[in-house]
């Protein structure tokens, strides 16, 4: 875009001052209308034209309005006056930077063009040049936001390249990313035209590259060169409005394979402001453009590897606590199967037997009321021997407190068969540990577990504690519906007795079911007395209990973490002291799936 001339002036028409036809330029004839004009536009040559003392004011005031108002520099101002008027050109010269001072003299109409045009041509290449700074370092910039690791690579790229297509005056530019050795994707820098990019996609999915890009590609390295008539864009060079005369192919090189060709096409009146010393510069660029390219590749690959590395570690330490648990369970098992198969028969035997107890008693005390009756008969015929007889027995059941054993026994016998009730329930606890198969699975109602599970415990729960629930999950669950029953009772009855044993204020349990990432998700909370993080870390050790001893056989959620690891599930237990406990248990859906599908 060519920047316009401007003549200043409002007492004499312009043809006073130049020849017809000498230059093109709009007239500006006011101060408030050229400050708007000189606004909007930078201007290449400026013509103060003064005839009287109105052409001075105005004239002053536009030139002290480009340099200090505007801060232009760049702009060339020329004083040209008529020979009559004395003016003080050193003052204007030096409180104005006027670049030339020229007299309206008829004899110097030539000499006054050609310094203009001069003018003119020096405004450009300043120009030129401070565009070709403004370039240099744009692109520069560019380069340096390639450190940066919150920016997406694409994005520099794109922004690369334009500074480099404006550094190089390039009028049509592209980016090629190679996919695979023979597949290569185009996109466009700058605002081409859609049917060029599609021709130079097609170009770069024929079966042979433009010799330009393959040559680009294969040295690695940047190629400004002259356009051959078989470099192989003749498609695209026909679609152009300009003639080109060069190209410029920019490989982004990482650790030696090409992952973007910068492609400019330079026009043949271009040719001659592109330099050894931008050539050079865009030499340099590629060798840092790589350099940081490979940093940020190499920063990247070691984040990956930190985190792989993080995770591996934090695998290997959960895998090892669950090792050793394992290790703790299995000692454990192996001990519950011993006891279990030592204790288990006389117990049932033993048990068996109250039965036939709960019997004799019946007949001992059948027989107590029959001597009774003989008694009484006896007392009746008041023979002398039965009245003694009578005697002895009166005797002995006061001294042996027969009516207290009458009354005692029944209890005996019911605290008995209670304490071997509880000795067979801890004896079952054992067994879970012995056991390795997770028991015969199906798909469950959990909704309909939850209820038979809080059926059981009906009589803990009472009316002193408050249950809610919140079931997010309508689907059916593929597990051991009694094995998911023997986690929720342990659960919550653990959080009834904790809460009844510290007296908490309107105890209450929620529980809330919910699917989330593919996983059900299950979560029981109360507000009892919570743990501190010494107790927290031993709740899954089995005859961990916090209970008075005989109250507690430590093995309820020791058995609970066995059955979630046999479900293939987790179990975390999240709590606060004085405030809640909350255990979350988390179930894999994906196995529902997989079972659906089969």
């Amino acid at each position: 875009m060519i920047s316009p001339v401007f003549m200043v002036t409002q007492s004499c028409e312009p043809s006073v001052f130049l020849p017809a036809d000498s230059l093109s330029f709009e007239v500006i004839n006011g101060l408030r209308s050229g400050k708007k004009v000189l606004r909007s536009t930078k201007p290449s040559l400026v013509i103060l034209c003064v005839a009287n003392e109105d052409d001075i004011q105005l004239c002053q005031g536009i030139a002290q309005y480009i340099r200090q108002g505007l801060a232009n520099q760049d702009t060339r101002l020329v004083l040209i006056h008529q020979p009559a008027l004395q003016l003080d050109e050193v003052l204007w010269l030096e409180t104005f930077q006027i670049n030339a001072c020229l007299s309206a003299i008829a004899e110097k109409a030539l000499f006054n063009a050609t310094v203009l045009k001069r003018e003119i041509a020096t405004f450009q290449y300043i120009d030129n040049t401070c565009k070709q700074h403004d370039a240099e370092t744009e692109m520069l910039v560019c380069i340096t936001r390639f450190s940066r690791a919150d920016e997406n690579i694409t994005a520099l790229l794109s922004a690369f390249s334009a500074a480099l297509a404006s550094l190089c005056h390039a009028c049509c530019s592209f980016e090629i990313y190679p996919e695979n050795q023979a597949k290569f994707r185009v996109r466009s820098s700058g605002k081409d035209n859609i049917d060029i990019l599609k021709t130079m996609q097609a170009l770069m999915s024929g079966e042979t590259l433009p010799a330009c890009v393959s040559q680009a590609i294969d040295e690695k390295h940047p190629q400004i060169s002259l356009l051959h008539d078989n470099a192989g864009l003749d498609l695209i060079t026909r679609q152009l409005d300009t003639q080109i005369g060069s190209y410029l192919a920019f490989p982004v090189v990482v650790y030696k394979r090409v992952v973007c060709l910068l492609f400019y096409l330079i026009p043949e009146s271009e040719m001659d402001r592109v330099s050894m010393k931008q050539i050079t510069i865009i030499n340099k660029a590629a060798e840092q453009l790589t350099v940081l390219l490979e940093r940020k590749q190499a920063e990247s690959s070691l984040k990956k590897q930190y985190q792989r590395l993080r995770d591996t570690l934090l695998e290997l330490k959960s895998t090892k606590e669950a090792l050793a648990h394992n290790e703790k369970l299995a000692s454990i098992g192996r001990m519950a199967a011993g006891i279990a198969h030592e204790i288990n028969n006389p117990l049932s035997f033993v048990i068996s037997n109250f039965s036939s107890m709960d019997g004799y008693i019946n007949n001992i005390i059948q027989l107590q009321s029959m001597q009774s009756e003989l008694l009484t008969a006896i007392d009746i015929q008041q023979h002398q021997e039965a009245a003694h007889l009578k005697k002895s027995l009166n005797d002995f059941e006061q001294q042996a407190g027969i009516p207290f054993i009458l009354d005692d026994i029944r209890a005996i016998v019911s605290d008995s068969f209670h304490g071997l009730q509880r000795v067979k329930n801890i004896i079952t606890d054992l067994k879970s540990f012995s056991h390795n198969q997770a028991g015969e699975k199906a798909f469950c109602d959990l909704k309909a577990v939850l209820d038979e599970s809080l059926k059981m415990l009906r009589y803990d729960i009472d009316s002193k504690v408050t249950i809610t629930q919140d079931i997010q999950f309508s689907g059916l669950f593929y597990a051991n519906a009694g094995l998911l029953e023997q986690i929720l009772l342990n659960i919550i009855k653990n959080a009834i007795q904790a809460m009844t044993m510290s007296g908490t204020t309107s105890p209450t349990i929620v529980i809330v079911v919910t699917e989330k990432d593919d996983e059900l998700e299950i979560r029981i909370r109360d507000n009892g007395p919570g743990m501190n993080e010494s107790t927290k870390q031993k709740i899954f050790e089995p005859f961990f209990t916090t209970k008075p001893i005989g109250e507690g056989t430590g093995l309820g959620l020791s058995v609970v973490y066995n059955i979630v690891q046999r479900l293939q599930g987790r179990i975390i237990c999240n709590t606060e002291l004085g405030v809640y406990t909350e255990f979350a248990i988390f179930f894999p859906l994906k196995l529902n799936e997989e079972t659906e599908m089969q």
